[in-house]
C-alpha cells in the first residue's frame, strides 16, 4: 500500500502544478457472488466479494501529445492470510502515450500497455466485466482520412526470455473503420498469431463487422474464418475454422421504451480428432461474457464445447420501466455444432439453455447499482460431461466513477 499512496501523493503533486493539462479518474467496483454453477444440488452455493479498484490519469501537456496511466488493484474479499498481510494486488492496468498527426502525417502511433476493442468485441475486447480485464503490451500505428480509419499493431502476448525469442508469442493485427455508409459501421480486420517456431502456432483470422442502424431497427453481423497451423494435441494441425454472428434488435415507441431482440452465433467444430486438420473455431482476445450467456460456461469456445463447437440462439427483451432503472432478459439455447455420441450411444447436440436477468439502476451521476440472476438447465451432453442438476448464478455490483 506504500507503493499505492506514493502514486496518489505524486499525482496530486503534479495535479497542483497543471491542472489544465491533467485529467483524474477513480473507479471503485465491489461485487457480491453467490455461485452455485457446479451442477450438483447436493452442495452449497460458493459467496464471494470482488473488488476492482482504478486511478486514472490522463495528460495532455501539448498539442498532439497525450498520455494514460491506469492503476488498478484487483482482489477477492479475505484473500490474504490475516487481516495483516498484503497480498499486493496493485498494478499497472494501462501506460501509454499518443502522439497524433506525425510528422504531420495523418499518423497516429500509441505505444504502452493498453486495452484494445472493437466492433462488437467478439474477436477482441477489454473484458470490461473481469475483475481484471485484458490489456495488450505493444504499439498501434493508425492511419486516417476521411474515407476510411486503420489501426495496425503488433503485440507481445507471452515473452519467454529464451534465446532466440523461442516461444514467444505475437499477436499482429488490422482493424479498419471504412466510412462507405453513415447509417452504417464497416469494420474488416486481420489478426495473425505467432510463435516462434511457427510449428506451434501459425494462425491468422480474417474478419469483418457490420452494424447498421436504421431508426428503431438496429442489426449487427460478425464473420471470422481462421487458417494456418497450430499445436493441438499433441500435434502440428491445419486450421480451417470459422464463427459468425447475427443479431437484430427493435425498438418500440412507448414510455418504457421496450426493445426486443434475436441473436444467433454460431462457431464450427470438430467431428474427426484423429486427423491433422483441425475445425473448431478458437476463441481469440474476446468479451465473451457479452455473447455465450452471463454464466460463462462458453468462454474459452474450443475447450468449454469440447471441440464440438456451439449454435446459440438467443432471445432478448430489455425496457426501461423507470428512467433510471434498465431490465434486461435473455434466454439462450445452446447446442453442439457437431454430434456428439453418449456413453449410451446415442447422438446428441443439446449443451442446455441459459436464463439470464439483470437490473441495472442508475443512483446518481456518479453511482450505479446491477444485480443481476441466472439458472441454467443442462442438456444431454453437460449432464454426461458436467451434473445432472441445474446450476444457479447471482451477483449484486455496485460501480462509482469519480
Amino acid at each position: 500500500m506504500k507503493k499505492f499512496f506514493l502514486i496518489i501523493l505524486t499525482l496530486s503533486f503534479i495535479n497542483i502544478h497543471s491542472q489544465e493539462n491533467l485529467k483524474f479518474s477513480l473507479q471503485i467496483r465491489p461485487r457480491l457472488e453467490i455461485d452455485n454453477k457446479d451442477f450438483k444440488s447436493t452442495t452449497n452455493p460458493n459467496t464471494f466479494t470482488l473488488l476492482r479498484t482504478r486511478l486514472s490519469l490522463a495528460l495532455n501537456p501539448i498539442k498532439n501529445l497525450s498520455g494514460y496511466i491506469q492503476i488498478q488493484d484487483s482482489r477477492t474479499f479475505g484473500e490474504e492470510q490475516s487481516t495483516l498481510s498484503n497480498s499486493k494486488n496493485l498494478d499497472v492496468h494501462q501506460a501509454y502515450f499518443v502522439i497524433k498527426d506525425l510528422f504531420e502525417l495523418p499518423v497516429d502511433i500509441k505505444i504502452g500497455r493498453m486495452e484494445l476493442s472493437y466492433g462488437s468485441e467478439k474477436f477482441m475486447g477489454s473484458v470490461n466485466w473481469s475483475n481484471v480485464g485484458r490489456a495488450f503490451d505493444g504499439g498501434v500505428a493508425t492511419f486516417k482520412n476521411k474515407h476510411f480509419k486503420a489501426d495496425l499493431f503488433v503485440m507481445r502476448e507471452f515473452e519467454k526470455f529464451n534465446p532466440a525469442d523461442s516461444l514467444d508469442q505475437n499477436i499482429y493485427g488490422l482493424f479498419s473503420d471504412l466510412y462507405l455508409f453513415s447509417a452504417y459501421k464497416i469494420q474488416p480486420f486481420i489478426l495473425w498469431q505467432r510463435i516462434n517456431p511457427t510449428s506451434y502456432l501459425d494462425r491468422a483470422t480474417f474478419g469483418l463487422y457490420i452494424r447498421g442502424d436504421l431508426g428503431r431497427f438496429q442489426h449487427e453481423f460478425d464473420f471470422g474464418y481462421q487458417t494456418g497451423s497450430a499445436f493441438i494435441a499433441n500435434r502440428k494441425q491445419d486450421v480451417n475454422a470459422f464463427t459468425f454472428s447475427l443479431s437484430g434488435n427493435y425498438s418500440f415507441k412507448l414510455n418504457w421504451k421496450p426493445t426486443i431482440g434475436l441473436q444467433l452465433d454460431y462457431a464450427s467444430g470438430d467431428n474427426n480428432l484423429l486427423d491433422n486438420k483441425y475445425n473448431a473455431y478458437t476463441s481469440l482476445y474476446p468479451t465473451g461474457h457479452k455473447f455465450y450467456g452471463y454464466m460463462d460456461y462458453f468462454i474459452n469456445l474450443q475447450n468449454d464445447t469440447y471441440g464440438l463447437g456451439i449454435v446459440d440462439i438467443v432471445a432478448k427483451l430489455n425496457c426501461k420501466p423507470l428512467d433510471e432503472l434498465l431490465l434486461n432478459f435473455n434466454y439462450h439455447l445452446f447446442n453442439s455444432a457437431e454430434d456428439y455420441k453418449l456413453i449410451t450411444n446415442k447422438t446428441t447436440n443439446s449443451f442446455g439453455s441459459e436464463f439470464d436477468l439483470v437490473l441495472n439502476y442508475k443512483y446518481n451521476e456518479y453511482v450505479t447499482f446491477e444485480v443481476g440472476a441466472s439458472i441454467f438447465l443442462p442438456g444431454d451432453i453437460f449432464k454426461e460431461k458436467r451434473g445432472k442438476d441445474n446450476s444457479t448464478w447471482f451477483y449484486l455490483m455496485g460501480t462509482i466513477n469519480l
